[in-house]
């Protein structure tokens, strides 16, 4: 059996009906029950949910009077945007599916967890590099957005045989290496800024990056710290350890890594403490 590559209009399609993660789905209804018109606090929920992030900047960069050099992180977009609209995306996204059947596609929990993790790498990294620590941790988050989509919708017979072929190997890193051109292309589309979708297209090779070439290797070394923590294969060469490159280039050891578990470790407590509702915490 063979299976057809997805198509940008595909994709397209998919996120458009495409639900949050069963966990933050709830927190993100529950915000809108009570009633809550607290900005930081809806800030603080929205940088746990990918797709809403998405919306959110995707609105921004899309807006007529939009700035010249455009919106890169969800801070930002919010802003742009105003809190009335935040808060009318936030609802509209948290109960429009509500009435869907049990097979509405949603967000793989897996995936969730991988996209919270690698934003949180992403953003302890540039905060010890000068760097936009809000854009990191926006890129960090929505890097891999049509992996995502991909995986919520492999569900048939057909999609699982994928895996069981002698050269599912083969496939998955020609497939990886796939999803990170139509991430990029989604991105493009929806006029993101090149310094948000430039480290997304070579999150693979950063040292071919000429623009964002720095946030490109925290990106691939995010992921690679990401694979790790998780026990995933978020780079097609994984087993054989970050790229020394890389590292070389952003002057880092291994120590580095080492000590991003620890951070990463506690800020995904204060996630999950967001999640609880107690938005005191800021992830």
């Amino acid at each position: 059996m063979s299976r057809k590559n997805p198509t940008l209009e595909n994709l397209q399609q998919r996120f458009e009906t495409l639900t949050p993660a069963p966990k933050i789905s709830s927190s993100l209804k529950e915000l809108v029950a009570e009633g809550n018109i607290n900005p930081d606090e809806i800030i603080s929920l929205i940088r746990l949910e990918p797709l809403l992030a998405t919306r959110i900047m995707r609105e921004a960069n899309q807006m007529v009077d939009a700035r010249n050099t455009g919106y890169s992180s969800i801070e930002e977009a919010a802003t742009a945007v105003g809190f009335k609209r935040m808060y009318d995306l936030l609802g509209i996204y948290a109960y429009q599916y509500c009435d869907s059947n049990d097979t509405q596609a949603s967000y793989s929990t897996d995936h969730w967890k991988r996209a919270i993790t690698c934003a949180v790498c992403m953003e302890s990294l540039a905060a010890k590099h000068r760097l936009d620590p809000q854009m990191a941790y926006s890129i960090g988050l929505v890097h891999s957005l049509s992996t995502a989509i991909e995986e919520s919708s492999l569900t048939s017979l057909e999609d699982q045989l994928v895996n069981e072929n002698p050269y599912s190997e083969l496939n998955t890193r020609l497939k990886s290496f796939g999803s990170v051109g139509l991430s990029y292309t989604l991105f493009r589309d929806w006029n993101f800024p090149d310094r948000f979708t430039d480290p997304i297209r070579f999150q693979y090779s950063p040292l071919d990056c000429k623009t964002t070439g720095k946030v490109a290797c925290l990106l691939n070394l995010s992921k690679w710290i990401t694979g790790v923590i998780r026990e995933s294969e978020e780079l097609p060469d994984q087993d054989y350890g970050p790229d020394v490159l890389v590292l070389n280039l952003l002057g880092e050891g291994e120590q580095t890594l080492w000590n991003l578990v620890s951070d990463v470790s506690e800020s995904l407590m204060k996630a999950d403490e967001v999640l609880q509702g107690n938005y005191t915490y800021q992830v």
